[in-house]
């Protein structure tokens, strides 16, 4: 982490800045990100996982404000598999037209053309792993906006299990949520609340309009109702290939989501999750577990050390 995040040569205004949405895997970043970039004035396009990965190897770049080496960085990022599966760099000539001669104001540049190409005028990104990489996002656009969703770490955990890709060791799952989750928050304490705004999930799919407000408040953006009927054209604004990782992200968020863990995670499962991670259930405003360890905790937590490790 670069302690301190001194300002970078590029100062976006209050109005217009970036906006990043964060957070642990299965937050709901999809839908939050499906909600904005609904908005008639904010593009929001599908993750690109470029950003960060890109900064940490600008030295295989030399002088970026040859055009040489800005175009040979350009291709190397338009040929990553997110990029393309997300149509983000569709006209790369049109992207170097506006005359990019850093990292930040070439990634500026593949946004912004996206966005004027979706008729929009401001531009966001969304992650979940850029959730532990703010420090990153704000030397690359000091003044940017970062919004954090939190989700209950039962309930992340409770659909990573679910995934092909996602991991069965419950108690790895607490912990990698904790440390993300608790990591965020303190970078997003160093920048402030003019910068940083923390939402959680629960309140998101319960009270969607007051918790899209609070957003378009702090991005300095006006409230649009299109933002709460995401779900009309959810599935144009994500790949196919992704679809089925994202079923309930594409529909209208419903209230049940945020209890289903309560009903599908066994009391020895919850109970080993609080053990790992129970002072940030605490520390983020939710409810602690209060039964106590028994035998079929101890037979669980000996499958996760020795069994499902992974």
């Amino acid at each position: 982490m670069v302690m301190g995040w001194p300002a970078t040569k590029r100062e976006d205004s209050r109005a217009g800045a970036p906006i990043f949405v964060v957070g642990a895997p299965r937050s709901g970043t999809t839908m939050l990100r499906l909600m904005l970039n609904a908005h008639s004035r904010i593009a929001i396009p599908f993750e690109s996982d470029f950003i960060p990965k890109f900064y940490r190897r600008l030295g295989e770049y030399g002088d970026l404000s040859k055009q040489e080496n800005i175009g040979r960085l350009l291709d190397d990022i338009a040929s990553q598999s997110f990029v393309t599966r997300g149509g983000l760099i569709r006209d790369k000539a049109s992207v170097l037209a506006r005359g990019p001669q850093s990292y930040s104001e070439l990634v500026a540049a593949i946004y912004e053309t996206y966005a004027e190409a979706n008729g929009k005028v401001r531009w966001g990104d969304k992650d979940p792993d850029n959730v532990v990489e703010m420090d990153v996002l704000w030397n690359l656009f000091h003044g940017c906006r970062i919004v954090h969703i939190v989700r209950d770490g039962r309930g992340v955990a409770n659909s990573l299990r679910k995934l092909e890709w996602g991991s069965r060791n419950l108690m790895k799952l607490a912990w990698n949520w904790s440390w993300r989750v608790t990591l965020a928050h303190k970078m997003g304490m160093m920048l402030g609340p003019s910068y940083y705004l923390e939402v959680r999930y629960e309140d998101l799919v319960r009270s969607p309009e007051p918790a899209l407000r609070g957003i378009c408040t702090f991005v300095d953006e006006p409230f649009d109702q299109k933002m709460l009927e995401y779900d009309e054209n959810a599935i144009a604004a994500m790949p196919e290939s992704s679809l089925k990782f994202h079923a309930s992200s594409i529909r209208a968020p419903d209230p049940a989501k945020a209890t289903a863990w309560e009903r599908e995670m066994s009391v020895a499962d919850r109970v080993l999750f609080d053990e790992v991670a129970g002072s940030t259930l605490e520390a983020f405003g939710y409810q602690r577990e209060a039964l106590r360890a028994g035998w079929r905790s101890s037979l669980m937590r000996f499958k996760y050390e020795f069994i499902n490790r992974w």
